[in-house]
């Protein structure tokens, strides 16, 4: 009961952060004069993150009492994270564009399509190389170049994305949270009221991600199950949460670009920083339940890519990623991983 307590209330913390994050997020691009499409893709995707890279870097490196189980969650977690936005979050955007037809005036999302390839462009070769990689032994020199490879790609990335840019006729409808908690104005925040917010929105996600290690490997010597696999289910389920609810915020508004952005450029993160971590401080050996979850990760992800073209997800593509999950979960059961 106690597990299930700090499961619940960590899920709590971590929306309550990712609410002030969004917020912040929106001013801080604003003011910097970011374009919106690197606001989603690279502040709010980065941002949001934190979670899902903390708690594999945990398990990777405090594992020295049960290196083999630390091992397998760390990686479990890095490989379900793609997995939980190709497939879940789509699913979840789906629903909310369902559920906030009337608000929206249509359901389908519109989407900038060139934004949206530019980031599965650079997730489908590199996250496709890793799971090739970790499906053959490779000498740990290796790894470390890779990890160094992935690292340099990712800066040459967001270089490409700050260089966008921003539209003139951007305006956030929305006041900053926390100048309304200071009695300032919420629609000319002060720089230092936008930096406290973010880091306090970060700090909160952060919070509520690092309970998750130890509760799964608990939870998974109390039920006899996989470690890693529980990891690859549980922890991107959990640390994914403020993708889907940032993107859940943003459609209710009708800034579905920001929504998409949120998703996509989150997976370019995803397949390289943590996936660095894991090819520095684990041997990258991936178990089939991580192959068959790369596999539908990849899949949903090209799905998407081809689906974009004209700029529209109706609710029937984004509710291929629920389908895809499911896929998943069957061939979890087919080989025997629960």
């Amino acid at each position: 009961m106690i597990h299930a307590l700090i499961l619940l209330f960590s899920f709590a913390v971590i929306l309550a952060g990712s609410e002030l994050f969004t917020n912040g997020v929106e001013w801080a691009g604003h003011r910097l004069g970011i374009a919106e499409a690197a606001v989603g893709s690279l502040l709010a995707a980065v941002g949001t993150a934190l979670p899902e890279t903390f708690i594999p870097a945990v398990a990777l490196l405090t594992g020295r009492d049960d290196p083999t189980a630390h091992s397998a969650v760390g990686v479990g977690a890095i490989v379900g994270a793609p997995l939980m936005l190709s497939t879940v979050a789509l699913c979840v955007m789906g629903i909310a564009a369902i559920g906030y037809r009337r608000r929206r005036g249509q359901i389908a999302l519109t989407v900038s399509a060139l934004d949206v390839r530019r980031d599965l462009s650079v997730f489908l070769p590199v996250f496709l190389a890793l799971l090739t990689i970790g499906a053959i032994p490779i000498p740990a020199i290796a790894r470390h170049a890779i990890a160094v490879l992935l690292l340099l790609i990712y800066l040459s990335y967001s270089y490409i994305m700050l260089r966008l840019t921003r539209g003139d006729s951007v305006e956030l409808d929305h006041g900053l949270y926390f100048e309304r908690f200071l009695r300032g104005n919420p629609h000319a925040p002060r720089g230092f009221a936008t930096t406290a917010q973010v880091f306090a929105g970060v700090m909160l996600i952060l919070f509520g991600a690092t309970q998750f290690v130890d509760q799964i490997i608990l939870f998974s010597h109390h039920a006899k199950l996989n470690p890693g696999v529980l990891s690859l289910i549980l922890s991107p389920l959990a640390t994914e949460l403020p993708e889907k609810f940032n993107s859940v915020v943003w459609i209710r508004q009708r800034k579905d670009h920001l929504a998409m952005a949120n998703i996509t450029g989150a997976m370019v993160f995803q397949a390289c920083i943590p996936v660095a971590l894991g090819l520095a401080f684990s041997p990258w050996r991936l178990a089939p339940a991580e192959l068959v979850a790369g596999a539908v990760a990849t899949v949903s992800a090209a799905l998407l890519f081809f689906n974009v073209g004209d700029g529209e997800l109706g609710t029937p593509t984004l509710m291929l990623g629920g389908a895809a999950y499911a896929i998943f979960l069957a061939a979890l059961a087919l080989l025997g991983a629960f």
